[in-house]
């Protein structure tokens, strides 16, 4: 504690344990399952100094991939809190609590700028390359195994020393979920396209959700790919039609060889309008590409992703999707992030609240 004349600061120290080894221990930190370090409710102070990180995640260097803002500790914060600073920072943004569920090692909560999601993919893995930069969880050649507790449930992460130095990040996405299929012509509509240029060898679009419900839309030329797609009002109006968050375009014309798919994600009800790499969006069209046997399949099938090139910071992601006969059962995301940017806010917390 930091004191003043006038005020008084705490300072709220992340209280994660490093954990060593491919195997972390099952159970939670500090007393009677609490983290020692998380401040109560009477422990409210008038003034905040709350520590974030920018990461660039699905990037191996800094100012590339999809930035997102990480909290480390965000115990005590209230939900306007924790928007407040989403929106401060202008990009979705990750909080990292203590877990509620005894199986899990740390909890994460996402927002965007207009609501709280159970699940963002890329702050996903922004989160936990923060929390790896930090020396909280330490990768190993063999892999830190670890469960973090979602919106969308728990999900198994994996923590892996690249040969770069990084720190992969694998998270294991809720199962694929597949259901109705969606005509050509409303996406076309929506997207301002000619109804014949959805579509991949006669596989059209359908909605898929790897924990985000969503349109996946298959597009047959990388020309189409390369459009404006700018109308935000009637991508929502079908999103909102159909009960989705968004829309996958995904093409299997790439711009690297060694990709196996081009994607666009738009999401204009809930987020950007569009997305420079979304995690539950390539799982759901990864999913899809598999299910539609557009892609040599066996029980665990690799795919490499890219996605951002329309709007300048190109990222790739390397999927795995398992399946057993024919049915897609999970998905597998990996990449990397790296940390470039580190603050803390500070702010008056009886301020913050008379503003809400």
């Amino acid at each position: 504690m930091v004191t003043g004349r006038d005020i008084c600061y705490v300072v709220v120290p992340l209280a994660f344990r490093p954990l060593r080894g491919p195997e972390p221990p099952r159970h939670r930190v500090g007393p009677a399952g609490g983290w020692p370090c998380a401040p109560s409710a009477t422990e409210v102070t008038p003034m905040a100094i709350v520590p974030f990180h920018i990461v660039d995640a699905f990037a191996d260097r800094p100012f590339t991939g999809n930035p997102a803002a990480i909290i480390p500790n965000a115990a005590g914060l209230s939900d306007l809190e924790m928007f407040q600073i989403t929106d401060e920072l202008s990009m979705e943004a990750g909080f990292i609590l203590p877990p509620v569920a005894s199986q899990a090692d740390v909890r994460l909560r996402f927002f965007t700028h207009r609501r709280e999601t159970p699940l963002s993919g890329h702050v996903a893995i922004a989160a936990f390359a923060s929390m790896a930069d930090r020396g909280f969880y330490h990768a190993t050649a063999g892999g830190t195994h670890l469960t973090v507790e979602t919106g969308a449930g728990l999900l198994p992460v994996t923590l892996t020393a690249a040969p770069s130095g990084r720190t992969a990040v694998t998270v294991g996405l809720p199962s694929p979920r597949f259901g109705e299929p969606i005509t050509a012509t409303e996406v076309a509509t929506a997207l301002d396209i000619p109804v014949a240029a959805v579509g991949i060898d006669g596989h059209g679009p359908a909605r898929v959700s790897c924990g985000f419900d969503q349109i996946v839309v298959p597009i047959g030329d990388r020309d189409v790919m390369r459009g404006s797609f700018r109308d935000a009002v009637a991508i929502g109006a079908l999103t909102d039609q159909r009960g989705v968050g968004g829309i996958t375009l995904v093409c299997t014309e790439t711009v690297a060889p060694e990709a196996d798919m081009h994607c666009r994600f738009f999401h204009p009800r809930v987020g950007a309008d569009e997305d420079v790499a979304s995690g539950t969006s390539l799982g759901a069209a990864a999913a899809w590409l598999v299910g539609s046997g557009l892609v040599p399949t066996c029980d665990v099938t690799k795919i490499i992703s890219e996605q951002g090139h329309s709007l300048g910071r190109p990222t790739r992601a390397e999927l795995a999707v398992r399946c057993s006969g024919d049915m897609v059962t999970g998905v597998e995301l990996t990449a990397c992030g790296v940390v470039v940017m580190r603050g803390s806010f500070h702010f008056n917390r009886q301020a913050v609240e008379a503003r809400g």
